[in-house]
């Protein structure tokens, strides 16, 4: 049953978030993105949306409040290539402007934002902008795109390239934020209909998973903990043809010539309760039920993608009541395996609990 009419969850993590400073805000009004003396929302031919939600970051966080999240952990790793050519400034410089922002965002907002470090997966010369922000800013994660590049160029998270971050996460118990590029894969047949936004990315997410899996990252980093948001991408339609495929490349069916064999270890679909997490971001009742059989409801974390999509709180919230009629399962999702993997340090006596409070 839902929380009875004039209560609310005292904690909900929100893992999916991605507010705007006013530097990034302005940067992106220079560059033409958006036209600040025209009323929001406004769109333009490269699928950028800007709404309200997105660039005004004190209505932003009156929506995240109003909708009941009492901490959100930000990130912009799916868009370190584009914020980079926006700024059109490096990798690392994008990653210090990021870091700049993010932590200006906390202190404005105490007690409200926890942080990611962003990084670039393929350069490793990002890995001590990233250390610095896990050791000294106290980011909670690592947030990276799940691709990189376009058409025949695009580098996916299996590329030797991306070793040293799965070495570093391991070796300190930090979990991995994968997110979809701006453009994602096949974005050239998706322009209409936004469908790069409802198609595309959660397909990118879903093939760089695969990729991962196929190649034995899960093999080779056992303790490896990632976080794909979108509800896994496609990761739930796909996962028992992943299973055959491993099957029969185990049982001697020979690869196409063009091929390259799996050499992960156990079965695709085992990784998923023990290397990867889902969030519930996706509207779909349908999809969380899928998820939380795929990995598990202690794998599956609450997660809304608010502010570049503008509503979506109070829908998240009421479908993980509906899907999760235990109290002890919402809890998990809603904020005590957020707590777990992003070591958060909530307890039940802290105010930020998840008893039920009226208001």
């Amino acid at each position: 049953m839902a929380p009875p009419d004039g209560t609310k969850y005292r904690a909900i993590v929100d893992t999916h978030r991605h507010p705007v400073g006013a530097t990034l805000r302005d940067k992106m009004a220079e560059a033409g993105l958006f036209d600040p003396k025209k009323p929001l929302p406004q769109a333009n031919a490269q699928d950028f949306v800007a709404y309200r939600d997105f660039l005004d970051l004190d209505y932003g966080v009156s929506q995240q409040r109003e909708g009941g999240v009492t901490l959100s952990i930000a990130s912009n790793g799916g868009e370190v290539d584009w914020i980079s050519g926006l700024l059109k400034v490096s990798t690392v410089d994008a990653l210090k402007f990021l870091r700049d922002e993010d932590l200006e965002i906390q202190d404005r907002f105490p007690g409200e934002f926890a942080m990611m470090a962003n990084a670039h997966a393929l350069e490793e010369s990002c890995r001590p902008v990233v250390e610095e922000m896990i050791s000294k800013g106290g980011a909670k994660a690592i947030a990276v795109s799940s691709s990189y590049g376009d058409g025949t160029d695009r580098v996916f998270l299996d590329s030797p390239r991306a070793e040293w971050l799965w070495e570093y996460a391991e070796a300190n118990d930090i979990v991995v934020h994968i997110h979809p590029p701006m453009v994602a894969l096949g974005h050239e047949s998706l322009m209409q209909y936004r469908l790069n936004e409802a198609v595309g990315r959660p397909f990118d997410s879903t093939v760089t998973a695969a990729r991962m899996i196929g190649s034995g990252v899960f093999d080779r980093y056992p303790k490896l903990q990632v976080l794909i948001v979108h509800m896994g991408g496609g990761l739930t339609s796909v996962i028992g043809r992943l299973d055959f495929n491993w099957h029969l490349n185990y049982d001697g069916v020979a690869s196409p010539p063009a091929g390259k064999p799996y050499t992960n270890k156990r079965k695709p679909s085992e990784y998923c309760k023990t290397n990867i997490l889902v969030d519930g971001m996706g509207f779909s009742a349908l999809g969380l039920r899928a998820a939380v059989e795929m990995c598990g409801v202690d794998r599956v974390v609450f997660g809304t993608d608010y502010g570049a999509v503008p509503y979506g709180i109070k829908e998240h919230v009421q479908i993980v009541e509906d899907v999760l009629p235990s109290q002890a399962d919402r809890d998990l999702v809603f904020w005590k395996t957020s707590n777990r993997i992003f070591r958060l340090g909530l307890t039940d006596t802290e105010p930020a609990a998840s008893a039920l409070v009226t208001v």
